[in-house]
């Protein structure tokens, strides 16, 4: 877990009384978030050595083309890494109405399009290309996000585990607190907040559209000396940032 500067956590112990009194006026309407249904499929890939390039082919060829023609996928992101504290080749990021949105995808996926294989076949010639993979589904948090464009240069996934029983404390601290201190700084173009369905061992995932390496130390810089962000930070067990680059070429919708 990242430092905080010890003089800006002390002054949470004298507004501590202010802070609460603040969250129960302000945020009354906030002290459970609820998902809007939208959830998202994420799938972290390492490839074998060499079997990069062949790996993306399949993806861009063959997948993208079975993926535009899914109502019930909404939209369907790839990432490469730039920077990660674990090594990774391609995290792809599919999203859905709801898990029945996830069902009814599945469904069309298993089918062969006409002179092809399915979605399914060709993950299962994925697998012999792969070291190591893994998913993850989260559902996102409207209140907590904003409207996320592709504009950015590149994103950073940050993946939370709080407290136990810290949760909704953590997220009426994020809405009433974190987050507008984060907008009103401009500290970075948007943000996404989701909690986790089935993780290896995460909470909630937040995810940031940022404009360069500098500018998320920059966001770190501002968050560490920040009064009202170290009660959140004192509910964070643990965390692990990744930051990607997304890939256009294969993009749906």
């Amino acid at each position: 877990m990242l430092r905080r500067p010890l003089r800006a956590c002390l002054t949470v112990a004298v507004t501590t009384a202010v802070t609460l009194l603040t969250t129960q006026r302000v945020g009354a309407q906030h002290s459970t978030v609820t998902g809007g249904g939208e959830v998202r499929q994420i799938v972290t890939f390492l490839w074998q050595p060499g079997m990069s390039e062949q790996a993306i082919g399949i993806y861009e060829r063959q997948l993208k083309p079975i993926y535009t023609g899914i109502p019930a996928m909404r939209r369907f992101r790839a990432y490469r890494e730039a920077e990660s504290p674990e090594p990774l080749d391609l995290v792809v990021v599919s999203t859905y109405e709801s898990m029945a949105g996830m069902d009814a995808a599945n469904d069309a996926l298993r089918r062969a399009p006409s002179g092809g294989e399915s979605a399914f076949a060709l993950y299962g010639k994925l697998s012999t290309m792969t070291q190591r993979h893994h998913d993850q589904f989260v559902e996102m948090l409207p209140a907590a996000s904003d409207s996320a464009a592709d504009s950015a240069d590149l994103t950073v996934f940050e993946y939370i585990r709080v407290a136990p029983g810290a949760q909704t404390r953590f997220t009426t601290l994020l809405l009433n607190s974190v987050r507008p201190f984060e907008r009103e700084r401009g500290l970075y173009k948007w943000s996404e907040t989701g909690r986790m369905l089935v993780s290896d061992g995460w909470d909630f995932v937040r995810i940031y559209g940022i404009t360069s390496l500098g500018a998320w130390q920059l966001y770190r810089e501002r968050m560490r000396t920040a009064s009202r962000v170290c009660e959140l930070d004192g509910l964070i067990a643990a965390r692990k940032t990744i930051i990607l680059k997304r890939d256009a070429r294969l993009s749906v919708r």
